[in-house]
């Protein structure tokens, strides 16, 4: 007699009820292989008996090591039914690590892909338990068994009885290369979970469920095999992540539920949202009503309109899709609600190995975004030493709580208290018993304030940005910064979405959206240190950050840099690149502008790698137009991101020439003084131009009495050391930046006599809407793009003080985020050196209370301009000693941005 718990006899019942349906899926050399239950239940059973004739015993362990496919099911189950215990084992395993795991395990047999065999092989001779090996593929080397021959010649024998207390399973959650740590998992502790699933619904023999995860992970283990099998479900196999192959398989196939982590749902939801961005206004504004409005439906009539009204995106996902689960980590509330909004109910649950995984699931009828959901049926949560927020340790009691750890009974017994399961995770129940997970204990960052900071709700807040990719905060002590008591930010950017924007500087980008998104939270949990990483973060298969190698790998690379191969690229077509002339003298000009001398590679950053910034990228434009006798585009600076990307333009740009070219001359880095000689575009010079006409001079008087006046009115408006500015130039006004009002605010404050003779350089994209457009023109704004055209705005700066005229300009290059003073760029310093200018420092008060850039309007709020003594780059440079090798260009943009900061009314 066979226990009612038991996994196996729990599948043979479901596999007589459907034996026709199909179980699983997979496609092939181009077409789709399938297994109806009845095959697989034959199949599952010819292997259990095969399995007891070469002596595998009930209780021995038997590992799996493959890839995702429907064999690797039929294996679990006939290892289950002969009543072994089967040890899934992850196939990005390193031998060692493989060796470890077979060792501990004390594994009899081990059944194994093709693809796998070669890590196996070595080690069988080394294990004391001398493991059988079962190939899964059609080739066997002597000794071993392929699958095809056993279900050929192996008869279905009588099977075991298998008590639901006995293991099924052992899962290895972590000591891979250290002490291991299995979970053992009962019949009983499965089957329980499974039932507690399918109670919810979640689904039955109509659907078509998308394997996409590995399934020695206990989350698809039991969500994409487990319940769809006990259900008479269908399970597609896919080995690509890829969107293109993923939205063809689910239009193939018809797929009904999709199981993914966060990361596939957030790069699903960022694709949606994108390809809608592209579209035109009205359209874009007619989705938004239409989410609103299906938002509405589902709260108030407890309907799914989304299939009505976003029928095309419905189709791109194949038509049939109802249901998307999450889980291996924490998803992102917006992204959850939008894709519910959109049709596809998002089930986002909780668990743990050790609870066989799932503990909480969202019930799709009624939803919360920001929680895990309530409790699957039998299973009971509680809150463990609560603090005065409610937030402590989860602790789970139910069938579906692992019998312990293998060959670990200290380790058991730390993990339970009274008979609760202690999970490591800290969070809280509200008042309709909906769990919500703050971080887990060990992550969590405690500053020298006290101040708890759970990282993944921060974390989850920067993600909101498109151009970040990948984020982890650190408490900055871990990464050896005893000088700041604070939160690093190690975010890894979304260079696709930085290229398709044209945008270079990713870290001054990502600086800027994090300053806003900062806006949003406590001062304790804004990041004060921020770093850029060219690599994705290390993560578990399921997705979830893999913290201590994270700060590993920063500090590893931070104390001594990975030495790089020059060696040649793997690709046919890079290779080709590599050894072209063309390239060749490129990577002679690279180490003259940028800071990587040795190593120099294709995929390398220009940025990241190389150091090199906007202005760098000037210099490297230029170089290469001396370096080759060709004119390359104003933008293309813009264009390029990788070594790679700079060959392949050249190349473009050089034809036929490519591969006979010769250099011009030798490489030199290039003057600024000679970069700054040429003449901007015919469409800079005419604005130039247009700001010296009568009527623009009549429109600047008006415009310049109307500030003055509303500045008066509602700014109670001073100005001080009006006596320290010359009247004619050519000469630089620099100052602090924190405004919309800056530009305007420093032409009111100065007589019209010098306004009538005053530039700004504008970021284009702030001089659109018609009332700054408007006084753009009347303060002889110049339109400039700052990331594709920054070759243009400084030979247009650069004419305009040809012409003996005065130019404003704003050397932080952003408005600052909290009023304070940053950095100075050394545009500034390049213009006055080259050009022999004087300057003068100038400082704005109380323009970041009036209108500070994370606000839409403005108010009220005192407003000072101070001016003080013009200043030559010499006096600048005299004023201290200058460090060797330091550039001059910064140092005099440092010393100035110190007398614009001395400045106080």
């Amino acid at each position: 007699m066979v226990a009612a718990e038991n996994l196996a006899v729990q599948f043979f019942d479901a596999a007589a009820r459907f034996q026709d349906s199909v179980a699983f899926q997979i496609k092939r050399d181009g077409r789709y292989l399938r297994w109806s239950y009845g095959e697989v239940a034959d199949q599952a059973h010819r292997l259990a008996t095969f399995l007891r004739q070469i002596q595998i015993s009930p209780g021995d362990r038997v590992a799996l090591l493959a890839e995702n496919r429907p064999e690797w099911c039929v294996a679990y189950l006939g290892i289950v039914a002969a009543g072994a215990t089967a040890v899934p084992l992850d196939v990005q395993l390193g031998g060692q690590e493989l060796e470890n795991l077979l060792h501990h395990s004390e594994s009899r047999a081990i059944v194994v892909s093709e693809a796998e065999l070669g890590k196996v092989q070595p080690i069988i001779a080394r294990l004391p338990s001398r493991p059988q090996v079962i190939l899964l593929d059609e080739k066997a080397p002597a000794g071993s068994y392929t699958l095809a021959e056993i279900l050929q010649s192996s008869p279905k024998g009588p099977l075991p009885s298998v008590p639901s207390e006995s293991t099924a399973s052992i899962l290895y959650t972590s000591g891979t290369t250290g002490s291991p740590k299995g979970v053992i998992l009962t019949h009983r502790n499965l089957v329980a979970n499974s039932s507690g699933v399918r109670a919810l619904g979640f689904c039955g023999p109509e659907d078509n469920l998308l394997a996409l995860l590995p399934l020695h992970h206990v989350y698809p283990f039991m969500i994409t095999f487990v319940t769809p099998l006990l259900a008479g479900a269908r399970v597609t196999f896919l080995q690509s992540l890829k969107p293109p192959d993923l939205l063809q398989c689910m239009r193939e196939t018809g797929v009904s539920i999709l199981v993914g982590v966060p990361q596939l749902l957030t790069l699903l939801h960022r694709g949606i949202f994108q390809e809608v961005q592209k579209r035109p206004r009205p359209l874009r504004l007619l989705f938004g009503l239409l989410l609103g409005l299906a938002g509405a439906v589902q709260a108030y009539l407890q309907r799914n309109p989304g299939p009505l009204l976003f029928p095309q995106i419905h189709r791109r996902f194949g038509g049939r899709l109802r249901l998307i689960s999450s889980g291996g980590a924490k998803l992102d509330p917006a992204v959850g609600r939008d894709l519910h909004r959109l049709g596809f109910p998002v089930l986002e649950g909780y668990g743990l190995t050790e609870t066989s995984p799932v503990v909480t699931f969202n019930p799709p009828q009624k939803p919360r975004f920001r929680s895990v959901g309530v409790p699957l049926p039998d299973v009971q949560v509680r809150i463990v030493d609560p603090g005065p927020d409610g937030v402590g340790e989860i602790a789970i009691q139910g069938p579906n709580v692992m019998q312990g750890y293998f060959k670990d009974p200290q380790e058991t017994a730390k993990s339970f208290r009274d008979g609760w399961f202690l999970s490591g995770d800290l969070g809280y129940l509200d008042a309709e018993g909906y769990l919500y997970i703050t971080g887990r204990r060990k992550e969590v960052i405690v500053l020298s304030t006290g101040k708890n900071i759970y990282p993944e709700e921060v974390e989850a807040h920067f993600r909101k940005s498109p151009y970040i990719k990948e984020i982890c905060l650190i408490g900055s002590a871990e990464l050896g910064d005893s000088r700041t008591d604070g939160l690093a930010a190690l975010v890894v950017p979304n260079f696709d979405y930085l290229r398709e924007k044209r945008v270079t500087n990713s870290e001054d980008m990502i600086r800027w959206e994090m300053e806003n998104l900062s806006r949003e939270l406590p001062a304790y949990k804004r990041p004060t240190r921020l770093e850029i990483l060219k690599d994705p973060l290390p993560r578990t298969r399921i997705g979830k950050i893999q913290r201590h190698l994270v700060r590993e790998m920063f500090l590893r690379e931070a104390a001594a840099p990975a030495a790089v191969d020059e060696g040649l690229p793997p690709s046919h077509a890079d290779q080709l690149l590599w050894e072209s002339p063309v390239t060749r003298k490129i990577l002679a000009v690279l180490p003259v502008v940028g800071r990587k001398k040795h190593g120099i590679r294709l995929d390398d950053s220009l940025e990241l790698d190389l150091g090199l910034d906007s202005l760098s990228r000037i210099e490297l434009v230029v170089a290469l137009e001396d370096l080759f006798g060709i004119d390359l585009p104003a933008e293309i600076g813009s264009e390029l991101f990788t070594v790679r990307d700079v060959a392949r333009k050249v190349q473009e740009h050089l034809g036929e020439r490519a591969e006979s070219v010769k250099a011009e001359r030798e490489t030199l880095r290039p003057s600024w003084s000679e970069i700054l000689v040429g003449e901007p575009p015919e469409a800079v010079q005419a604005e130039i131009t247009a700001g010296k006409t009568r009527w623009a001079l009549v429109v600047s008087l008006l415009s310049h009495r109307l500030l003055r006046l509303l500045f008066g009115l509602f700014c109670r408006f001073r100005v001080h050391g009006l006596a320290h500015v010359p009247d004619r130039g050519p000469y630089l006004i620099t100052t602090n930046h924190a405004s919309y009002i800056d530009a305007f605010a420093i032409g009111a404050a100065l007589p019209f006599r010098i306004v009538r003779h005053l530039y700004f350089l504008g970021f284009q994209q702030f001089f659109q809407h018609p009332v700054t457009a408007m006084f753009g023109r009347a303060y002889r704004v110049i339109h400039v793009d700052a990331e594709t055209h920054l070759f243009q705005a400084l030979r247009a700066a650069a004419q305009i003080l040809r012409q003996g005229e005065i130019l404003c300009i704003f050397p932080e290059g952003a408005r600052s985020v909290d009023g304070a003073i940053k950095p100075f760029k050394k545009g500034g310093g390049i213009l006055a050196k080259e050009m022999n200018l004087p300057l003068l420092p100038a400082r704005i008060l109380g323009s970041f209370e009036i209108w500070p850039r994370h606000k839409a309007y403005p108010r009220p709020h005192p407003l000072t301009i101070i001016f003080g003594p013009p200043v030559t780059v010499q006096e600048l440079l005299a004023e201290a000693p200058i460090p060797p090798g330091a550039d001059l260009y910064q140092v005099i943009a440092a010393r100035l941005q110190d007398r614009v900061a001395a400045l106080a009314a």
